[in-house]
């Protein structure tokens, strides 16, 4: 899933770059056998997370981060940090 921040819905070069940030991922997932689903979303970024996850129906929320912690999440915030603290769904953080 690609989340575009702060916006409600996709403009179309928005979905354009979406779906080539995820064409890698799809190649990937496709020759693995994964089943997956893709979206292109917009919106402020760990409440759309969240969000799309629970409409979703999803079980887990797995996300990688960029791992700064301590006084940069302090003063920047972390969309991980925010997306475990909106979820009601279990969340796993990849470092």
């Amino acid at each position: 899933m690609r989340i575009r921040k702060n916006q409600t819905e996709p403009v179309p070069i928005q979905q354009s770059e979406g779906e080539e940030d995820l064409r890698s991922a799809r190649e990937l997932l496709d020759q693995a056998g994964v089943a997956y689903t893709a979206r292109v979303v917009t919106g402020p970024i760990a409440e759309t997370i969240a969000e799309f996850a629970t409409q979703q129906g999803c079980d887990h929320i797995v996300m990688g981060t960029h791992g700064r912690g301590g006084l940069a999440t302090l003063l920047l915030g972390s969309v991980a940090a925010k997306v475990v603290h909106l979820s009601t769904l279990p969340v796993t953080l990849v470092k």
